[in-house]
């Protein structure tokens, strides 16, 4: 069993966030004690997250990922090789180190070369409960979450922040956030109120215990909580 991330004495946990869209968890992610964001990077030239990075005094850059595709197809793993390497780049050019990389609405699939970067280190938020399981599979995986979840007759909904791996949306589970209740609302309606009920404080409690040294995976991919100096497998669930 291996810390995620261990805590330096004088030093904040350094998080860099990937976007696409608007990086509505941003704003739960600064002011945190332990941890600090150092920069973003957006997939697209025209996401509204560039200006929130920008208002809050943020660094930002840009790498359009459709203008480095040109006309090649977007589902082309080998050019996302190399479209993830000018990412790399770009961080090291900035001179970003960071610590923990954050996704917050980036909607691509990341390959190994930059996941073997940041072991383990990757963070994702969904929004679904990752937990529920139907036939040995997490249940409401990709980008119909929600939709599926309503269809379902679910009568609340929760995200979950989780470490990436290749396989979307089914990497080690850390924090599922507070439930967030139906109550009629259209899947578009429902998830853009997730984005600040459910996404935003489950990312924050997330990079909180992981600056805090708190979170732990064993070879098996299993995680491990640490809690009154004792570590316990399992993930936190929290409560509204």
């Amino acid at each position: 069993m291996r810390p995620l991330y261990e805590p330096r004495e004088g030093r904040k946990m350094r998080v860099l966030v990937l976007f696409s869209g608007g990086a509505s968890a941003l704003p739960f992610m600064v002011g945190g004690e332990g941890y600090e964001v150092i920069g973003g990077i957006s997939s697209s030239k025209s996401a509204p997250g560039i200006s929130r990075f920008k208002s809050l005094g943020i660094p930002v850059e840009v790498v359009d990922i459709r203008e480095f595709y040109g006309d090649r197809p977007l589902r082309d793993m080998k050019v996302r090789e190399e479209y993830e390497r000018r990412l790399l780049s770009v961080m090291e050019e900035r001179g970003w180190e960071p610590d923990v990389v954050a996704c917050s609405g980036y909607m691509y699939l990341l390959t190994p070369v930059f996941l073997s970067r940041f072991p383990n280190r990757v963070l994702n938020v969904h929004p679904a409960d990752l937990s529920i399981v139907e036939g040995g599979r997490r249940k409401y995986t990709g980008l119909g979450a929600v939709r599926a979840q309503l269809e379902a007759g679910e009568k609340e909904t929760r995200s979950t922040v989780h470490v990436m791996i290749e396989e979307a949306d089914q990497g080690p589970i850390l924090v599922i956030s507070p439930p967030l209740p139906v109550e009629g609302r259209s899947p578009e309606e429902q998830q853009e109120l997730m984005k600040v009920r459910c996404d935003g404080p489950a990312y924050r409690e997330a990079l909180r215990l992981l600056s805090e040294g708190r979170f732990a995976l064993d070879e098996r991919g299993r995680v491990y909580v640490r809690t009154d100096g004792e570590w316990k497998e399992g993930y936190v669930r929290m409560e509204g």
